[in-house]
């Protein structure tokens, strides 16, 4: 007796899944990822710098590359991310049409640009068809650096 044939087992795969500030296209199609991001540092550095994280907006890039395997026609891609709070931000969706051989595929460079106003752990999750193929972990941190200013009135080194 055959087994059944478990989803994706025959395709579509994902090959890679990353955040990068910029992607590059040659000439010739071949794609390059610039900057691979998963943790976003920021700082805060003045006289009294807030204690909390102000929110603030961060653009980058998310890359989706799928081959096809034996997969074919119109399927539907889902991104979703996740604040540090669990709290979901809007989703995108996209459909993507495998058409070519088993190693030919699908790449997707989708622009992002999120309101970052919690410090831990964001995810993005990844769908396919409704079934979460992967996700991705960026962290945010925030340190304030307090910064004395010497009044302008006196130098020491005349006391």
């Amino acid at each position: 007796m055959s087994q059944p044939v478990k989803q994706f087992e025959r395709g579509p795969y994902l090959s890679a899944a990353l955040l990068c500030e910029k992607v590059l296209v040659e000439q010739d199609g071949v794609k390059s990822a610039i900057r691979i991001v998963d943790r976003i540092n920021r700082t805060a550095v003045g006289p009294s710098p807030p204690s909390e994280m102000e929110p603030f907006d961060y653009e980058m890039v998310l890359l989706l590359r799928f081959k096809s395997g034996w997969a074919r026609g119109v399927h539907t891609v889902k991104v979703q991310t996740a604040k540090p709070s669990g709290e979901l931000m809007p989703e995108v969706v996209n459909s993507v049409l495998f058409e070519g051989e088993e190693d030919r595929g699908v790449d997707i460079v989708g622009h992002m640009k999120l309101k970052l106003e919690q410090t831990g752990i964001y995810w993005i999750y990844i769908y396919l068809n409704d079934i979460r193929v992967t996700q991705i972990p960026f962290r945010v941190t925030y340190m304030s650096q307090v910064i004395q200013v010497r009044g302008s009135g006196s130098n020491p080194s005349q006391e």
